[in-house]
């Protein structure tokens, strides 16, 4: 009885504490991300398509992604990625923290491939960039949003990841592909 008190206690204060809106994910690093991956993709965005699933409770949205350039892995040449969220017949949900996608975005993404033949990105949207032109440089842009937190472990909150320039991404990806290759042989 004492246990389910303090259980109601802990979820009365998580409640208090988590602002609405807001997510909570185990931080995971470039490396971790890279292991975790089937593939690592440069590509752009041809179709966002959001719909109910087979219950009628949840909205799931499915982005069709170009594959422009595949930095580590395997990866056909159009990757469909699932995710949930989006909009359908006037209801919108969003889930903080989770991918989501624009026709037209050019974004470099860490895939987790599925049994259905479709595809995740890993990490939520840690596994997720936005492909910007700054001053004639590609950087990587995070996606992961405010009122997301990351924490490590240990329960202590993690650093955000930070805008890099892409080619010192892609670099890092494959480095770390080389050295999870090594490992495993």
């Amino acid at each position: 009885m004492r246990r389910f008190v303090w259980l109601g206690v802990f979820a009365l204060a998580l409640a208090v504490a988590v602002p609405a809106g807001a997510s909570t994910f185990i931080a995971m690093s470039t490396d971790e991300l890279v292991a975790a991956s089937d593939a690592v993709v440069q590509g752009e965005v041809l179709q966002v398509h959001s719909y109910w699933n087979k219950s009628g409770r949840l909205i799931v949205t499915e982005a069709i992604v170009r594959v422009t350039d595949t930095i580590t892995g395997n990866s056909p040449s159009v990757v469909v990625l699932k995710t949930f969220g989006g909009t359908v017949e006037g209801f919108t949900v969003e889930a903080h923290g989770f991918p989501t996608f624009e026709r037209g975005q050019e974004l470099l993404l860490f895939v987790d491939n599925q049994a259905d033949g479709s595809a995740e990105v890993t990490g939520y949207r840690q596994g997720q960039y936005r492909v910007v032109r700054e001053a004639g440089v590609e950087m990587a842009v995070p996606a992961l949003e405010q009122g997301v937190t990351l924490l490590r472990a240990d329960g202590q909150p993690a650093a955000r990841p930070k805008a890099q320039r892409l080619d010192a991404l892609k670099a890092s990806v494959r480095a770390d592909f080389e050295r999870t290759s090594r490992m495993a042989n």
